[in-house]
């Protein structure tokens, strides 16, 4: 029996999400599938099946739904939030950063979050942990974005900018209320050249992997064979336990959608519950923002079930970025050896 064959005959609960396009940089992360989106989609074949399955699975019901939102802001290489429901306006969980040719992901939590990120999307101003506005050896540090005077067409926030301008106007200046976050972990890519798809994590003392599979649903083997290097699984190393297999990310032919997320609501429970009182390697305790160490009666208001889902979110952006730049310089190099047989084919004149 195959590892995910395993999991889905003894995992009694999971949580399948529908990980979507939204524009040019946005993710909607949903329970409910968007049927526009989907591969193959007809409006006149599908119409029934939508009605039925909007009945079925309530879709006005949207908390258990995430969005991963990027703001424009111009010579800005703004982070992105991930945020709890459909909307870009949702509640941020967390800001994730990324590093230059996907080494390293660095995801900040901060208390009060969604007093310190302002419509834009982006940490304000008045909330930058230093006056000078660095960032250098201070992972906690966070970097505020100030509000111009003008602003480029485009730009995330053209209401708040307006307002903001305005406040200037009558010599209304926000005060400095510095902010930090409280807990920092770095998503690292740990061997580019050995294993590409291989990237670690570790949370009080625990290691978490998110690497390349092949070991799909039965139900997805053609997404085995014609993208056979394209999907993702996690997997949680406690010391002194066997792995436990936490999630698995498939991609999806359709333009319109990076693919499915499924999470392991069963094993995150049993994670919770075996290191309740597992310590740290650096002596903290492992509570992994439990808010109840008693009752589990909603894993996904507990910081680990956040960080599974922006990891996954990490690695979903990460691999489509590598595979996009990846087909363009295929693609140059293709319009540059037709442009070499053109060159060629008409250089044998007298």
């Amino acid at each position: 029996m195959s590892t995910l064959e395993e999991a889905l005959a003894t995992r009694n609960r999971l949580s399948e999400y529908h990980v979507y396009h939204e524009g040019e940089e946005h993710i909607r992360i949903t329970p409910y599938l968007n049927l526009k989106k989907e591969l193959g989609y007809n409006k006149k074949k599908d119409e029934d099946r939508a009605n039925d399955y909007a009945r079925v699975h309530q879709r006005s019901d949207e908390s258990n739904s995430y969005f991963i939102h990027r703001p424009v802001l111009l010579f800005h290489d703004t982070p992105r939030t991930l945020r709890r429901g459909s909307q870009k306006n949702g509640d941020p969980l967390c800001i994730i950063h990324s590093s230059a040719f996907w080494r390293e992901w660095s995801i900040q939590f901060v208390p009060n979050l969604s007093d310190i990120v302002d419509p834009r999307g982006v940490v304000g101003w008045e909330y930058r942990t230093k006056p000078d506005n660095s960032t250098s050896n201070d992972e906690r540090a966070l970097k505020g974005h100030k509000v111009r005077s003008w602003r480029v067409w485009g730009e995330t926030g053209k209401r708040y900018h307006q307002m903001v301008n305005t406040r200037r106007n009558r010599w209304e200046e926000e005060d400095f209320q510095p902010a930090r976050a409280d807990e920092v972990v770095r998503l690292k890519w740990s061997s580019p050249f050995i294993n590409p798809r291989r990237y670690h994590f570790c949370y009080a003392g625990i290691t978490f992997f998110w690497v390349g599979t092949r070991d799909l649903h039965e139900d997805e083997k053609w997404s085995r064979r014609l993208l056979p290097l394209h999907h993702l699984k996690l997997v949680a190393e406690i010391p002194g336990k066997p792995r436990l297999f936490l999630a698995q990310f498939t991609s999806d032919f359709s333009s319109k959608k990076f693919g499915k997320l499924w999470i392991f609501d069963s094993s995150v429970s049993k994670l919770l519950e075996t290191v309740d009182s597992f310590q740290g390697t650096d002596g903290s305790e492992f509570e992994l923002g439990v808010k109840s160490r008693t009752v589990f009666a909603d894993i996904r208001e507990t910081r680990v079930y956040e960080l599974i889902m922006a990891t996954a979110m990490c690695m979903v952006v990460g691999e489509w970025q590598k595979r996009m730049t990846l087909w363009f310089i295929l693609m140059l190099i293709s319009v540059s050896g037709k442009g070499m047989n053109m060159t060629g084919a008409g250089g044998g004149g007298c």
